[in-house]
């Protein structure tokens, strides 16, 4: 019964256009698109701040990337949406951090602290895994720091966190999504 809860409690916090859209992994592993971690890179670069949040959506049959930056010098929260095609902008939107990024900004701090970025973060997590992002986000909790990436490849969905202070996987933060 426990188990039972637990996989419902979790399947309901995956975005509902994955469950909802079983063309998700297709999308994803289409060629034509950029990878999650090429525009995640190249965000990087383009824009101040530390990422600390990557999201997938699909709007008309057409990947989505959204990520949300902050600049811990401006107390700024930066969310953008690009087309997963080209990279293209398609919204920005920049707000004023507020109390409830305080567990964001803290895993955030530490990032900067260590002279780390998302992508190498995600690169770490993964390890050699091949499966593709639907989520990433930086998080604190019970006093660590910490990456939850959620996943997805043929074999279905998981659910796994990287401890950003000791540049290791949280067993306790791993789950099969299936």
């Amino acid at each position: 019964m426990a188990r039972w809860l637990i996989s419902l409690v979790l399947l309901s916090s995956i975005p509902s256009v994955v469950c909802a859209n079983p063309a998700v992994l297709e999308l994803l592993s289409d060629s034509q698109n950029l990878t999650p971690q090429m525009l995640i890179a190249k965000a990087e670069k383009d824009y101040p701040g530390v990422i600390s949040e990557f999201d997938i959506d699909v709007e008309n049959g057409e990947l989505i990337y959204e990520i949300s930056i902050i600049d811990t010098k401006q107390d700024t929260a930066t969310e953008f949406e690009f087309w997963a095609k080209d990279g293209r902008l398609i919204r920005q939107k920049v707000e004023a951090l507020e109390a409830d990024d305080r567990d964001e900004l803290k895993a955030t701090k530490l990032v900067l602290e260590m002279g780390l970025t998302f992508s190498q973060l995600i690169k770490q997590a993964m390890g050699d895994s091949t499966a593709h992002i639907l989520e990433a986000q930086l998080d604190h909790d019970l006093g660590i720091s910490y990456l939850e990436l959620k996943l997805i490849d043929e074999n279905g969905k998981r659910k796994l966190a990287f401890d950003i202070e000791q540049q290791r996987p949280l067993p306790l933060l791993k789950w099969d999504l299936n």
